[in-house]
């Protein structure tokens, strides 16, 4: 047994060392900064602490209780939503299967393992494709494994880790290309095409503009006839096809998601603009040269290690590489680099569509080709000095040295310490590339010695700035939300909604598994954000949060539960407060520790009869305008339930005279003092106050208190937003400005009468319905009258809900563009079943299939015959 086994490490030591080396210097790393398992601190950071990782808890419950209709909807994805485009974008890779193997207390080991394997594998892959492409030396192909696996994007972007296994696919789907154009079998191209498809389609679509630019460059490097030419690219046609068609079973339910979502955003208009100076990019190939400001708005990242670039320039120099492949090289070369500051070039490899943090996100392309072409000119560096190769080389590189050196004070991300180590390794890599003996063993040892020292010190320099969640404070926090959640859910088992005035992350309804109105996904539905902003709440193209609903729409809402602060909300410091409900403090109050439980008697049935009324378009000027259209379309009545404060009295300091908050220009007299402006309003008997607040009141222009506490707000909002005021016997708004004039806008306070809006939905409220919910079906009896004819729900609306009434299938119309409406009742009882199933997805199920059936059938066939003929190239 030991005997095999050294005779399996001898034999594929450069495939292992390719895997175990950056497999071991990654995993040092994390253990020096102490991530669990080897500390308290965890490698949860921005996205991934803030995102991926409830997806992950989401994954694992899933799976291990078997909730396998949650794959397809959840009510826990905002209002409730589509599942299909989280698993599509997050959560397809295979490496995911780790998080099933560990404890759920166990799952920030489980995604350190999973990133440290992915940037293993990706060095695996990598000398893989370099050996197809016959480099000769292996020591030579594992230290330029390395640069790839550890390259610039790869630790920018090793929080967000479902766009590494494009990294790690990238070398597999080229390599696949080569030997479709080498006549040979297409079966690799189609299996690591369609794995990259299956696990991120935003990712395969910038791998595939690069299929397209590596297989043009192919053919123009190779002395073939047009004819052939021809051949070649209607393989590789068939093939891309092959995959699509194969991976149809995610892929159509998750564009016909993704049209009604992300694609909303998508930008045709496109402009000629640079988008910043070329030149820039120089310093973005030193060492260490990213941090945390580079994350939301920055360079691209493609620092790939002094051995490539001296690699790279290297290539150019060297006599045995014809001159037609120097050009073709050049060109992509240069198509890449302009890709990555032309902005119609940088918003096409995005999809049509500016990244919200974390630009120019297709960069590990460039990473891969430029250590792929040092990769070549390396391979062929002979031994005899070239004067010319030389002082090209110099003639780029000093004047990159002395330009980030003048201008180094311009870039927050560099530093003198990281110039001088970035020069040391330029330094000592030229001297050994262009000087040594290219034949000795003790060249290629350095190689791979200059490249562990300088991958490992630009992971070093890079993250160290970065910081990192406490896996202790995650754990007790979930732990604690989780009691509550559990508590709530085991004494009631209806269909209700709960809601908080804090998070750890918007995506703790799917975390935590409760029904709420929070979400932050990339695969988010534009009605649901349209919704919010509707109604006043936060929301950004990416998200949404219900924390500051009104009375009214938590009722509307079925929100039946909500989570409050206590005062021992400091003893953790995940705990986001992010609003102010005063207005829910005379529900009735279940629990209390660190946080408070309530229940509310007020909410609507998820399913109830109603007027055709519900279906009346809402155009309303501002949320509590919208709000109360909304209740007077379910409502028997006409009447607004919130109406205007206007015995308020305003006292002032340094700004000009204002006799109302509502649309004035307030400015400041004095520039250099400090300017506020007081509401004073007393108690509002029998009313609940609110506060309407306009994008230009945010706390970037304004910093609000309420009885001398601070307003909770977004830090950016784009329309106005509703808060919940204290109704004190004395009450005192106070404004800072923070510019030296700001525009108060739609700035207004209102009251809601809540005994006229339970009056006015008394009908709706008594109803029992008898509703039931189990594996993203409802079940209801509905009794309709001739005036309530219609049925409203609190569903989002999607394509996938099926209804079916008394056993007949139902047509279902929205209301108010975002829920789920039936309308044209007869008077009468009325059995009503609503069930979800993701559009599109038996048709690709069927597609995908028949695709298989045929492969195999042809495989079958082909085996069979000793005579391949002209379709040979379509068998597995």
């Amino acid at each position: 047994m030991i005997n095999k086994l050294k005779l399996f490490c001898q034999k594929h030591y450069l495939y292992l060392l390719s895997f175990f080396i950056p497999f071991t210097i990654i995993t040092f790393y994390f253990a020096y900064r102490n991530m669990f398992p080897f500390g308290n601190s965890s490698i949860l950071t921005v996205d991934l602490g803030q995102q991926y990782i409830d997806f992950f808890a989401y994954f694992r419950r899933t799976l291990l209780n078997h909730n396998f209709s949650d794959i397809f909807y959840s009510f826990s994805n905002g209002y409730g939503g589509e599942m299909i485009g989280i698993w599509a974008y997050y959560l397809m890779s295979t490496i995911n299967l780790i998080l099933l193997i560990f404890p759920a207390k166990f799952i920030n080991a489980a995604i350190l393992l999973i990133t440290v394997i992915k940037y293993a594998l990706s060095g695996l892959t990598f000398s893989i494709f370099l050996k197809n492409q016959k480099i000769k030396n292996n020591l030579l192909i594992i230290s330029l494994s390395i640069a790839y696996s550890m390259n610039g994007w790869m630790i920018a972007n090793q929080l967000n880790i479902m766009w590494l296994d494009g990294v790690i696919l990238l070398p597999l789907i080229l390599m696949g290309i080569d030997r479709i154009l080498n006549n040979q079998k297409p079966s690799l191209f189609i299996i690591s095409y369609f794995g990259i498809i299956v696990i991120n389609y935003y990712i395969a679509y910038m791998i595939s503009i690069f299929i397209a630019v590596y297989v043009i460059f192919s053919l123009y490097i190779k002395h073939i006839n047009f004819k052939v030419t021809l051949i070649k690219l209607s393989k590789i046609t068939v093939s891309v096809i092959i995959s699509i068609l194969l991976s149809s079973f995610i892929l159509i339910p998750n564009l016909i998601e993704l049209k009604s979502g992300k694609a909303s955003y998508t930008l045709l208009n496109m402009k000629p603009n640079i988008e910043y100076n070329p030149l820039f990019m120089v310093t973005k190939l030193f060492n260490g040269s990213f941090n945390f400001s580079q994350m939301p708005s920055g360079y691209p990242n493609i620092f790939v290690g002094s051995i490539a670039i001296i690699g790279f320039l290297a290539f150019f120099g060297i006599s045995g590489i014809r001159l037609k492949h120097k050009i073709a090289v050049l060109i992509v070369t240069v198509f890449l680099l302009v890709s990555m500051f032309f902005q119609p070039l940088d918003l096409i490899w995005h999809a049509f569509q500016f990244p919200i943090w974390y630009p120019y996100r297709f960069s590990f392309i460039f990473c891969f080709w430029i250590i792929y072409i040092a990769a070549l000119g390396l391979n062929n560096l002979g031994n005899e000095i070239k004067s010319k190769t030389i002082i090209v080389s110099a003639l780029l590189i000093i004047p990159a040295f002395v330009y980030t050196a003048i201008e180094i004070n311009k870039f927050n991300y560099m530093n003198i310490t990281k110039y001088i180590i970035s020069l040391s390794f330029i330094a000592i890599s030229f001297l050994i590339i262009h000087l040594s003996n290219k034949r000795s063993i003790y060249y290629f040892i350095c190689l791979l010695i200059i490249t562990i020292g300088d991958m490992g010190m630009n992971m070093f320099t890079s993250l160290n700035g970065i910081s990192y969640v406490s896996n202790d404070d995650y754990i007790r926090y979930t732990s604690l939300l989780n009691s509550h959640v559990e508590a709530i859910q085991k004494s009631d088992s209806s269909f209700y909604r709960i809601s908080k005035d804090f998070y750890r992350t918007r995506d703790d309804t799917i975390e935590t598994n409760f029904f709420g109105g929070s979400a932050f996904s990339s695969t988010i539905q534009k009605n649901t954000t349209d919704f919010n902003n509707n109604i006043g709440s936060a929301y950004t193209s990416g998200s949404i949060d219900y924390s500051n609903g009104t009375l009214v729409t938590d009722s509307i809402l079925n929100f039946k539960y909500f989570i409050n602060t206590s005062t021992l909300k400091h003893q953790y410091s995940m705990i986001q407060k992010t609003s102010n409900r005063n207005d829910i403090l005379k529900h009735e109050l279940q629990r209390i520790d660190v946080f408070q439980t309530f229940k509310s008697n007020s909410n609507l049935p998820t399913i109830y009869s109603t007027s055709s009324k519900v279906f009346n378009k809402i155009n309303a000027v501002d949320p509590i305008d919208y709000q109360n259209q909304m209740v007077k379309n379910i409502s028997t009545t006409n009447q607004d339930v919130f109406s205007d404060i206007n015995n308020y009295s305003i006292a002032s300091q340094n700004i000009n005279k204002v006799n109302s908050i509502n649309n004035q220009v307030i400015k400041k007299n004095n520039l250099l003092k400090e300017a506020t402006i007081t509401v004073n309003y007393k108690e509002q008997k029998n009313k609940v106050p609110y506060l309407l607040i306009p994008s230009n009141m945010n706390q970037t222009n304004a910093s609000i208190t309420v009885n001398n506490e601070d307003l909770y707000l977004p830090d950016k909002f784009d329309s106005n937003f509703v808060v919940s005021l204290p109704n004190n016997k004395r009450n005192q708004i106070k404004i800072k400005l923070n510019t030296n004039q700001i525009y108060t806008g739609n700035f207004k306070l209102v009251n809601l009468d809540f005994r006229k809006y339970l009056n006015q939905t008394k009908y709706i409220r008594s109803q029992n319905n008898h509703i039931s919910f189990k594996n993203n079906t409802f079940k209801a009896e509905i009794t309709t009258t001739k005036h309530n004819n219609s049925i409203s729900t609190s569903i989002p609306y999607s394509n996938g809900w099926h209804l079916s009434i008394d056993g007949k299938k139902y047509q279902i119309r929205k209301i108010n563009n975002q829920f789920i409406g039936v309308d044209h009742l007869t008077p009468g009882k009325h059995k009503l079943v609503l069930s979800f199933y993701p559009n599109g997805l038996n048709l690709g199920i069927i597609i995908s299939l028949i695709t298989l059936i045929i492969l195999i059938i042809i495989s079958i066939l082909m085996h069979k015959k000793e005579n391949r003929n002209r379709f040979s190239f379509l068998f597995i």
